[in-house]
């Protein structure tokens, strides 16, 4: 009976890997919903600018009406209306014109995901800036990011202040949002065996499906900190002197550098690990660091 269980188990196990989406047609997954979602935007843009003219005909129609009763108080308060209908044209067509703007940027990350899928293939660990600064570099030599490509093993990247950026790695099996003044670096990432990253410093969201590897190793490091991951979304910031998990969904086993050790961090809870006091004791978050963004 348990063998034909394992049989079954391995079966489930490759029939997910083998309908699984490898990281460009993640990538392009991901870009085809937020330029779905900037579409919207602009429909409602669009909307409440009509609204609001529509609000300034009436309002300028009142006013008309007003004047032929020579009432100050009531001339009065249809010029404030007026006024009022006017800024409300100018925000509305404010907002339609940042709309456009972000829908416009969705479209050319979208364009650069399928022109680099088509170039080099989807298979490779994927980088999106979002905005701001990406750099990237790789045996000394730093370019900037300004462009979807593949992302190779070895290859650091740096994001700038007030910027951000996306990753698709291992095989599609994880996505990974790097904050500003992050540094990520992907040192293994062998086909459906193993992959593991280091983040330097910074912040970075992790959402790892885990269906390529299922049953395989799957590690996020910093310098003071192994995390060990099974299918999960957890977050880690990197500082100077400590590092700190906090998982959403799933498990993370948490481990030194130089023990075998770990400790299991769970789906709402938390930890802090000392580059000179080891790993602090679990606590259930009352809040994501994530949202509070503490410096030490």
């Amino acid at each position: 009976m348990m063998k034909w269980f394992l049989i079954a188990f391995l079966c489930f196990g490759y029939t997910q890997a083998a309908l699984a989406l490898n990281p460009g047609e993640q990538a392009i997954k991901w870009a085809t919903a937020e330029r779905n979602s900037a579409l919207g935007a602009v429909a409602a843009a669009e909307k409440r600018v009509e609204s609001a003219e529509s609000d300034l005909r009436i309002s300028r129609s009142v006013e008309q009406d007003v004047r032929t009763s020579k009432d100050p108080d009531a001339m009065a308060v249809a010029r404030e209306a007026v006024a009022i209908s006017v800024q409300g044209v100018k925000e509305a067509n404010t907002l339609l014109n940042r709309a456009r703007a972000l829908l416009s940027k969705q479209e050319n990350t979208l364009v650069s995901i399928r022109t680099s899928v088509s170039e080099y293939g989807g298979h490779g660990a994927m980088v999106i800036p979002i905005n701001g600064e990406v750099r990237r570099s790789l045996l000394g030599a730093v370019t900037a990011s300004d462009t979807v490509l593949p992302l190779r093993v070895g290859e650091r990247v740096d994001v700038g202040a007030n910027s951000a950026a996306k990753l698709f790695v291992a095989r599609g099996d994880a996505e990974v949002d790097l904050h500003e003044n992050s540094s990520f670096t992907v040192t293994q990432d062998d086909t459906g065996e193993s992959f593991e990253a280091m983040l330097t410093q910074g912040f970075a969201r992790v959402h790892a499906k885990l269906k390529h590897f299922l049953g395989k190793k799957f590690e996020v490091r910093t310098p003071t900190a192994i995390l060990a991951v099974r299918g999960t979304d957890f977050s880690v910031k990197s500082l100077s002197d400590a590092s700190r998990v906090e998982v959403y969904e799933g498990t993370v086993w948490v481990r030194l550098p130089k023990s075998e050790s770990s400790v299991e961090v769970h789906a709402g809870e938390g930890c802090e690990i000392l580059k000179d006091g080891g790993i602090q004791p679990v606590k259930m978050l009352k809040r994501p660091w994530s949202q509070n963004a503490p410096s030490r």
